[in-house]
């Protein structure tokens, strides 16, 4: 019975259907992404609608806003890519809103020429610490925190008390006598 079945000739038909069907839509969303990467290199993320783009060109539109000047564009389409959960760019959109951050600050004169810099540097240092939090391996991130805290240092914990041991603290006793080493 179950040959019988084999041998029946609508069977080869159905599996093939059955495996045309990945297939086609492999080959539906390899052109989808073609059309996409098109797209993005052709700059022509900003004509289209935000809505339904891929994660991808969300991130190309928030860069081609950036380069075009719109700032406050750009960092609000970074600050929503960095916040959807699982996006698989969040980390690069929040790198990229906090370089425009130290970017701006850069731009005006720093916080000597313009004082209203200094809130765009803090938000600049708070991100990029944030990224080494969840990445401690992002040179890039370290490397513009570094330039960041060169423009406006952290101040020193005046409270610390410079090393002190803590109160109540253990101490080893040293056992170690002095030696000389034969130098008069």
């Amino acid at each position: 019975m179950g040959l019988k079945i084999l041998l029946n000739p609508w069977l080869p038909g159905l599996l093939l259907a059955l495996a045309a069907v990945p297939v086609a839509q492999g080959v539906v969303q390899m052109r989808t992404g073609q059309i996409w990467n098109q797209r993005i290199t052709a700059h022509a993320v900003l004509g289209l609608p935000e809505a339904g783009q891929p994660p991808e060109a969300l991130l190309a539109r928030a860069a081609a806003l950036d380069e075009k000047g719109d700032f406050e564009a750009a960092l609000n389409l970074y600050k929503r890519l960095e916040e959807q959960p699982g996006h698989p760019y969040a980390r690069l959109a929040a790198y990229n809103a906090a370089t425009i951050y130290l970017r701006r600050a850069v731009a005006a004169g720093g916080p000597s020429a313009d004082p209203q810099t200094i809130p765009l540097i803090e938000l600049a240092k708070e991100s990029y610490r944030n990224l080494l939090r969840q990445d401690p391996d992002q040179w890039d991130a370290r490397y513009n925190l570094d330039r960041a805290l060169r423009v406006i240092p952290e101040e020193d914990d005046e409270d610390a008390g410079g090393g002190n041991p803590p109160i109540g603290a253990e101490r080893a006793p040293t056992t170690m006598r002095g030696f000389t080493l034969g130098l008069p």
